[in-house]
């Protein structure tokens, strides 16, 4: 997988050998693993880490987590907690969405002040396919259909080519530690009734479904170049 990394970002025009990236790392599996991979390379990076106190000690540990980690790494660590209930309710949004513009927010001033190059966040194909199916259910145009893309303005995606089974066995080979959120197995969330649902129904249909829609999402952004 180390080599699938590096030639991914090479291929993608990632990043580049000096960049200084700044690693979103939440201590889940995904950011964990990606954590893993930047370190291996011998790329310069340093961590930022969110605590958006929705889940009490569980956040806390998860921040305990991220920050052994930098410090085993020897890398900088960047931590805030936000107020994550009182944005959302001020700006009368969702807390999924609260929590993305707080973050997102706070990446760019970290990246900024402190010299980073770039901000790498951990998703991968299955979040890419997710991202596909809850904009065609949504109703979208060619757009909402090409997915996430490797690289957008400061934002990087080092990780859109690798599955979620693909980082489990990383992960496991490499006894990399990391932490579950229990919100992942939320049905009321639209985003785990398709990853728990309707996708594990699609493979039974076609095993390779990660492989045919992570293709077809590069058919369409290929499209919608042409278009613009």
């Amino acid at each position: 997988m180390l080599n699938d990394f590096i030639k991914y970002i090479e291929t993608n025009n990632i990043c580049r050998e000096n960049d200084r990236v700044l690693l979103a790392v939440s201590g889940g599996i995904d950011s964990m693993v990606m954590t893993d991979l930047f370190m291996s390379s011998g790329l310069s990076a340093g961590i930022a880490h969110c605590n958006f106190g929705l889940r009490g000690e569980e956040s806390d540990l998860d921040e305990e987590l991220v920050k052994n980690t930098a410090s085993g790494y020897g890398i900088p660590f960047h931590k805030k907690r936000f107020p994550t209930l009182v944005y959302a309710g001020e700006k009368g949004i969702s807390m999924e969405m609260a929590a993305r513009e707080l973050r997102y927010q706070w990446f760019e001033e970290i990246r900024v002040r402190h010299n980073y190059d770039l901000v790498a966040v951990a998703h991968n194909l299955n979040d890419n396919i997710e991202t596909m199916i809850i904009n065609l259910v949504r109703g979208t145009g060619i757009t909402g259909l090409t997915g996430m893309k490797p690289v957008s303005g400061k934002i990087i995606r080092p990780l859109l080519f690798a599955t979620r089974d693909i980082i489990l066995q990383y992960q496991r080979s490499h006894g990399i530690p990391y932490r579950e959120d229990k919100s992942n197995n939320d049905l009321k969330i639209i985003r785990n009734k398709i990853r728990h649902l309707i996708l594990p129904a699609m493979k039974e249909i076609n095993p390779a479904l990660e492989a045919s829609l992570g293709e077809t999402a590069s058919r369409l952004a290929g499209i919608n170049e042409i278009v613009r």
